[in-house]
C-alpha cells in the first residue's frame, strides 16, 4: 500500500505540467501567427523566392525580439520597432509597391509599410488602428493614456506623439467611400499631422489587404488590361467588401461589356460573377 501511496505522490506533480505543456502546444506560435498574416499580402502574385521574402521578414522579428528583453520602456522600444524596421526593410518610396517589391527591394508605399508595421506591432502585443484616409493609411496606437503615430512613410520621423487637434478628430471615425474616385488608389505619403482629414475609417490587416488588391486592380484598369483588374477587384472586394472596391468593380464591368476584343462568354461570365459578389454583400448586410 505504501509503494502505491509513493508512486501515485511522485506521478502527481506531473500532471499539471503536462496539462500545461499541451495548452502552450495549442497556441499558436507568435511568428507563425506573424508569417500568415504577411502571407495575405504575398498570396497577390505567386512568387518562386516567397519562403526567402518570409525569412527575411521572420529575421527582423528576431532582431527586434533581442530588443525586447533589454527595453527600458515601451516608448524606447516603439521607437526601435519604427525605426529598425525602416532602416531594414523600407529604403525606397514607391507609392504603389506590392509586398513582394518592398521584401524584395526595400520599395514601399504607405500600404506595404503600414501592413509592415502592423503585422510586427500585433507580433509583440500592441494594441493598434489602421487608419484609411481616401488615398492613404498609417498606424495610431494609445500607450499610458499618450497616443502614437506610425507614419512609414516619413523615415526620420514616422514615429511622433499625436497633436490635441488629431486626437479630437480621431474619435470621430467617418469615411464616405461614395466621395471617393473611384480610381484613387491607396499610397500617397503624408506629413502633416496637425490637422488629419475629417473622413477616414479604422481598418484592419484583412481589410488592408484587400486595399493592395484594389491597387493592383486599378494599375491594370488604367493599363486597359480589364481582365486582370476585374480579377484584382473581385478578390479586393472579397477581402474588403467597401463601397470603393464596388465602385471600381462596375466601373471595370462596363468596360469589359464594352469592349469588342474580350469574347461575349468571358463577358457573361464577369458580369455573373460581379452580380453575384454584390448580391452576397446586400444580403449579409440583411441578416
Amino acid at each position: 500500500m505504501k509503494w502505491r501511496i509513493i508512486i501515485w505522490l511522485l506521478i502527481l506533480p506531473l500532471t499539471p505540467v503536462r496539462a500545461q505543456q499541451n495548452d502552450i502546444a495549442s497556441v499558436e506560435d507568435p511568428i507563425n501567427l506573424s508569417v500568415n498574416s504577411l502571407k495575405q499580402f504575398l498570396s497577390i502574385y505567386s512568387a518562386q523566392n516567397e519562403d526567402e521574402l518570409v525569412q527575411k521578414f521572420s529575421h527582423l522579428v528576431e532582431r527586434l525580439e533581442k530588443v525586447e528583453k533589454r527595453r527600458k520602456s515601451d516608448y524606447a522600444f516603439l521607437r526601435s520597432i519604427f525605426y529598425k524596421t525602416h532602416n531594414s526593410l523600407l529604403t525606397e518610396y514607391d507609392r504603389l509597391a506590392t509586398m513582394q517589391e518592398t521584401l524584395n527591394d526595400g520599395q514601399f508605399g504607405c500600404l506595404t509599410g503600414t501592413a509592415i508595421y502592423a503585422i510586427i506591432l500585433q507580433h509583440f502585443g500592441y494594441d493598434y488602428r489602421i487608419i484609411e484616409l481616401p488615398n492613404h493609411v498609417f498606424i495610431h496606437l494609445e500607450l499610458d493614456n499618450k497616443s502614437y503615430v506610425f507614419e512609414s512613410t516619413l523615415p526620420f520621423n514616422g514615429f511622433m506623439r499625436t497633436t490635441v487637434e488629431m486626437e479630437q478628430l480621431l474619435k470621430q471615425p467617418w469615411l464616405n467611400h461614395r466621395r471617393i474616385s473611384q480610381l484613387t488608389t491607396v499610397g500617397e505619403w503624408f506629413s502633416d499631422f496637425k490637422t488629419l482629414p475629417n473622413q477616414y475609417k479604422t481598418i484592419d490587416l484583412k481589410q488592408l489587404a484587400g486595399l493592395q488588391y484594389f491597387n493592383e486592380s486599378a494599375k491594370f484598369y488604367l493599363s486597359k488590361d480589364y481582365v486582370n483588374a476585374m480579377e484584382m477587384v473581385m478578390k479586393a472586394y472579397e477581402l474588403y467588401p467597401s463601397e470603393r472596391n464596388e465602385k471600381l468593380m462596375q466601373l471595370i464591368i462596363n468596360k469589359i461589356l464594352k469592349y469588342d476584343l474580350i469574347k461575349e462568354d468571358l463577358k457573361n461570365r464577369y458580369l455573373e460573377k460581379y452580380i453575384t459578389s454584390v448580391r452576397d454583400r446586400k444580403l449579409s448586410q440583411t441578416k
